[in-house]
């Protein structure tokens, strides 16, 4: 009788002690992800395997290759995306991102890098569009816009103003062609996160806002 007690309550501890095991001493992501056939799961069912670690470093080391950015080598890359994969693993769900830009193809490399680590991309081509798409599909984790689109030459912060007037309060990321104190000063002093015209940046901010997103959301849970 003592024996078979003692076997059920190791069958109910044994898990739980795992769990505070990986939280108190939680190996880092490039070590987890030592192969293809290793995956990471967040408490939320988010799962990052190997592979998609690998196609996130290697698109933001291509999106680094860019003329306005500064290059990553590979170890670089792979870090980057070892702590984000370690924020969305610890966040436990994919995010949902609106990308607004009327040229997308200028951002595929920086686009693939979000979507394997974690967050989906959506994508739109105009400060109406994206408005609407705010309405009819909410809600974001984060909305990245570019600064100039058409004859509008601050069509990102438009798009900022736009939705905070409408009591939208996403967080919003301006990826455009500076990433100078000025401009990031008054991006932020306009209601964003910041901006800036780095991939491996633009990454950290996006994380960044799915964070306080996601946290402001549980506080109006609780």
């Amino acid at each position: 009788m003592l024996a078979d007690v003692t076997s059920l309550i190791s069958t109910i501890l044994w898990p739980a002690v795992v769990l505070v095991a990986l939280v108190l001493f939680r190996r880092p992501i490039s070590k987890l992800l030592g192969s293809d056939n290793v995956t990471v799961k967040g408490p939320g069912g988010f799962e990052l395997s190997a592979s998609s670690r690998e196609q996130a470093a290697t698109a933001l080391t291509k999106a680094s290759e860019k003329p306005t950015a500064t290059t990553l080598g590979r170890a670089e890359a792979l870090s980057q995306v070892d702590v984000a994969a370690r924020t969305m693993q610890e966040i436990g769900q994919r995010a949902r991102a609106l990308w607004v830009d009327d040229q997308p193809a200028n951002n595929v490399y920086e686009a693939e890098a979000l979507e394997a680590v974690g967050i989906d991309v959506e994508l739109s081509t105009s400060t109406a569009d994206a408005l609407a798409r705010v309405q009819r599909n909410p809600p974001y984790d984060v909305i990245i816009s570019d600064m100039v689109r058409a004859d509008d030459e601050q069509a990102g912060y438009d798009l900022l103003d736009a939705l905070r007037s409408a009591g939208d309060l996403t967080p919003v990321v301006i990826y455009a062609g500076s990433r100078s104190a000025e401009h990031f000063n008054e991006a932020v002093r306009r209601g964003a996160e910041g901006s800036t015209n780095q991939p491996q940046e633009l990454v950290g901010l996006v994380l960044r806002a799915v964070r306080r997103r996601r946290d402001a959301a549980a506080n109006n849970r609780s």
